[in-house]
């Protein structure tokens, strides 16, 4: 599908914690689009202000200027939107947007939505950080414990830890690869704007992550449909490997995921120390919110984003 009016995308800036749209405007900025590409998702208060260089101008603004940017206030232009300020369920309701919805999630909102009508099946939408770790981390010790015993029974126990050791890191690192992936080609597979049905289902693949980012509820995957997916590749990988490597294998893979979950959370609600790795990474996962979301689809780790040439930016 060709660029078009309807995948316009939002050029998002923020001024003392509130958003700002700015794509309507930028083409007719007196510094040109260049210039707030560039600051796109930042904190544009300093520069605003005359603080600080942009592209190696420095410039203060007028108070008619900050009246301007509020016309592209995030907030402001959501004000009256139904499916947000709806109290009943509006997941159903979100197919409706047609062309409009690329744009929509992508204009984020500081908030939850509700889904459901029916306050059980709400409920079930939300899960907690911990309830992750909670479930699948004595999973994740059991069945290292069983790969140990088992390869034991072949071999000393020394050779039985580093072959569990071997078949858990590239477990982890598979992970990795299947994070990448599921963010970059399901979760960013563009629905059809003539299908309510594909709307629906990215809508709750990956649409309304981005719809409301800081929903802390709604950042970690509830562990009853985890459990289907899970129980699906148990098939898959205990008919493919042998039975001590599968126990290391699998084991390493569920925590890759559980640690993908963790750091996905922190990256949303932690406060790293600056210039620390989880800082850097907290930047990373900011622009790909804010900036540009075609790139930057690793969360846990950058590295098949350096593989696929998808890397992003982290801070300036």
């Amino acid at each position: 599908m060709g660029i078009g009016a309807e995948e316009k995308k939002p050029l998002l800036v923020q001024l003392n914690g509130q958003y700002y749209d700015i794509a309507d405007f930028a083409p007719k900025h007196p510094g040109g689009t260049k210039v707030l590409n560039r600051l796109a998702g930042e904190e544009i208060g300093e520069f605003m202000r005359g603080e600080k260089r942009i592209m190696g101008v420095r410039h203060e603004h007028s108070e008619a200027a900050y009246n301007m940017l509020e016309r592209y206030n995030v907030n402001t232009i959501q004000k009256g939107d139904p499916l947000i300020e709806s109290k009943s369920g509006m997941l159903f309701k979100v197919g409706s947007l047609g062309s409009e919805y690329w744009h929509w999630i992508h204009q984020p909102y500081d908030g939850t939505l509700r889904l459901f009508d029916s306050d059980i099946l709400e409920s079930m939408t939300r899960t907690s950080w911990w309830v992750v770790p909670a479930v699948w981390i004595p999973i994740v010790v059991v069945f290292s414990v069983i790969s140990v015993f088992s390869f034991s029974s072949s071999t000393d126990v020394y050779n039985s830890v580093l072959l569990w050791s071997a078949w858990f890191v590239i477990g982890v690192l598979t992970w990795t690869l299947t994070e990448y992936s599921l963010h970059r080609w399901v979760f960013h597979w563009k629905p059809s704007p003539k299908s309510p049905n594909q709307i629906l289902l990215h809508f709750l693949a990956h649409g309304l992550h981005h719809k409301t980012p800081m929903d802390g509820d709604r950042l970690v995957f509830p562990p009853v449909p985890a459990a289907l997916i899970v129980g699906f590749f148990y098939v898959i990988y205990s008919n493919t490997f042998q039975w001590p490597v599968f126990c290391a294998f699998g084991a390493g893979k569920l925590f890759g995921y559980v640690m993908y979950d963790m750091v996905h959370y922190y990256l949303h609600h932690g406060s790293p120390r600056p210039r620390s790795n989880l800082h850097f990474r907290k930047v990373y996962h900011h622009n790909h919110h804010f900036k540009n979301f075609d790139v930057g689809f690793g969360i846990s780790t950058s590295l098949w984003d350096y593989v696929f040439h998808t890397l992003g930016m982290g801070p300036l």
